[in-house]
C-alpha cells in the first residue's frame, strides 16, 4: 500500500496492458495488482480498452462498488438481461451484486475507466454465466 504524501501522476502509456480475454485488455494504475508505487486497497483504477464487438466476462462483484467512465467508443451495459446505450462521457454506476457486462459497438472500440471500491480483488469478483435473454 503506498505511503507517501506526495501526490503521484501516472499516465497508461506507462503501464503495460493486461489481456483479460481475446479482445479486451486493461492496465492497472492504482490498485491491489498495481505497480508498487500506486498499490491501493481503498480503490482501484483500470483503463480497459475493447476491441469491436468485444464484450467484457459476465461477472459481479460481492462487495464492490464499480463506476465506469466511457472515454470514447460507443457500447451496451448490460445488467442482467436489461441493456443500456453508453457513449463518450457516459457514466455508469453499478451496486454490488449486480450482473454486469459492457459490450463495444460492432464498428468501433469502446474506453473506459473502471473504478472498484474497495480495491477490486481476485476474490470479490464473481465470474457467472449471461442470464437468460443477455448476450453470451
Amino acid at each position: 500500500m503506498r505511503v507517501s504524501a506526495e501526490p503521484l501522476v501516472l499516465h497508461p502509456d506507462q503501464l503495460s496492458a493486461i489481456t483479460v480475454s481475446p479482445g479486451v485488455t486493461l492496465k492497472e494504475l492504482t490498485g491491489r495488482s498495481a505497480p508498487d508505487t500506486a498499490k491501493s486497497d481503498l480503490n482501484s483504477v483500470a483503463l480497459f480498452h475493447l476491441e469491436p464487438g468485444r464484450a467484457s466476462a459476465w461477472s459481479y462483484n460481492k462487495i464492490g462498488e464499480e463506476s465506469f467512465f466511457i472515454l470514447k467508443g460507443h457500447g451496451m451495459i448490460w445488467t442482467g438481461n436489461y441493456s443500456q446505450a453508453v457513449k463518450a462521457g457516459s457514466f455508469i454506476l453499478v451496486p454490488p451484486s449486480t450482473v454486469r457486462s459492457i459490450r463495444a459497438a460492432q464498428n468501433e472500440s469502446l474506453e473506459f475507466y473502471a473504478i472498484t471500491s474497495p480495491a477490486w480483488s481476485k476474490e470479490d469478483d464473481v465470474l457467472t454465466s449471461a442470464p437468460e435473454g443477455a448476450p453470451q
